[in-house]
């Protein structure tokens, strides 16, 4: 593709409904003909036809969320990427600073736990599609996997909290990671115990840091990882 002069077409959306439902749909485009064996050539589409091109790849996701107390206390943010691999799982590309941050903090909710929030409990489905190849060199084909995934989060005290994160994949019929946490608020620090006792890759961390972000980096961190070959 990096002879072609024009670049596929990125395509987002969002929404929300009822202040409750948020909405957001991606697509990838790309604006050219394909030969016998679905390989792109270097040939406009519009040329024959009357269309943006050949979808590539496009995913869509719609989340809920509730919770007591203020409405306008926040949550940590929970948008399902992956810190280990440090890409993005429906574009493939390297995170930013700020995605990498936002995976952290996805990763290890115990430590950016909201006290304020008495519970909450929010859900997520998502659907992708992939272009790929077929594996026997004739052809690409068209790939959808669909998951869905949930948060849960409630104080036994003032300054104790334990939440569950899980996720769930429609395609394959398989449980995803199972995290939980417990959470300790101790005025300047907080303590976190993080357990993934479920999946192929289990993992056992502990943490006691600073509640100021300026100071973070002086936490204390023990994790164990644990993987079923």
């Amino acid at each position: 593709m990096d002879s072609f002069k024009l670049s596929p077409f990125n395509i987002n959306l969002r929404t929300n409904l009822f202040e409750k439902i948020s909405i957001s749909a991606g697509a990838v485009v790309v604006p050219y003909l394909t030969n016998s064996r679905g390989e792109f050539i270097n040939k406009m589409v519009w040329r024959e036809k009357v269309s943006l091109g050949k979808l590539t790849s496009a995913n869509i996701a719609v989340q809920s969320q509730f919770k007591g107390g203020d409405k306008n206390e926040r949550l940590p943010m929970n948008n399902n990427l992956q810190q280990n691999n440090q890409v993005n799982p429906v574009t493939g590309m390297p995170l930013n600073e700020y995605q990498q941050e936002a995976a952290y903090i996805t990763n290890n909710p115990g430590e950016f736990a909201n006290f304020n929030i008495p519970w909450s409990i929010s859900f997520q489905y998502a659907l992708n599609y992939n272009r790929i190849p077929n594996g026997l060199g004739t052809g690409y084909k068209g790939q959808i996997s669909q998951n869905i995934s949930w948060t849960g989060t409630l104080n036994l005290t003032p300054r104790w909290q334990i939440g569950i994160n899980g996720s769930y994949n429609i395609s394959l019929k398989e449980l995803g990671m199972i995290s939980m946490y417990v959470t300790r608020e101790m005025h300047c620090w907080q303590m976190a115990i993080n357990i993934s006792p479920v999946g192929r890759y289990r993992s056992f961390n502990i943490s006691i840091s600073p509640k100021s972000g300026l100071l973070r980096d002086l936490k204390i961190n023990r994790t164990r990882y644990f993987y079923d070959l």
